[in-house]
């Protein structure tokens, strides 16, 4: 079992909080694409926080943070971040994904409880 934090462009909360769709998550089409060049900021983000590329595929690059059960993978849909449940590593996820939302382009979603936060 994991703790899990999402990051999402602000327009995906604002599509989020507007649908009546129990599945919202489950289909691609809700999730606004970041841009090329948010993409690129995230990635360079991760890296710069300690957290190492372990694998790049198609549609996703997956991190691990060195001495830590965080995890970090990034689609062109969302930033997902993953651990076990052990108050350092969910306070060190929650505390990245909340960095991101400082420049107001991003949310922070918390699938525990279903809330949002910019």
């Amino acid at each position: 079992m994991s703790y899990d934090v999402r990051l999402y462009t602000i327009q995906t909360m604002h599509n989020e909080k507007q649908s009546s769709d129990d599945e919202f998550f489950d289909h691609d089409s809700n999730l606004v694409l970041f841009t090329d060049q948010q993409y690129s900021e995230l990635t360079e983000h991760l890296i710069r926080y300690d957290y190492q590329p372990i694998q790049f595929d198609q549609d996703t690059k997956h991190f691990k943070r060195q001495d830590s059960s965080a995890q970090a993978y990034l689609t062109k849909q969302g930033l997902y971040f993953s651990c076990s449940f052990n108050d350092e590593d969910i306070f060190e996820i929650r505390m990245m994904a909340s960095e991101f939302t400082d420049t107001g382009e991003y949310a922070k979603y918390n699938p525990q409880i279903g809330e949002w936060e910019v």
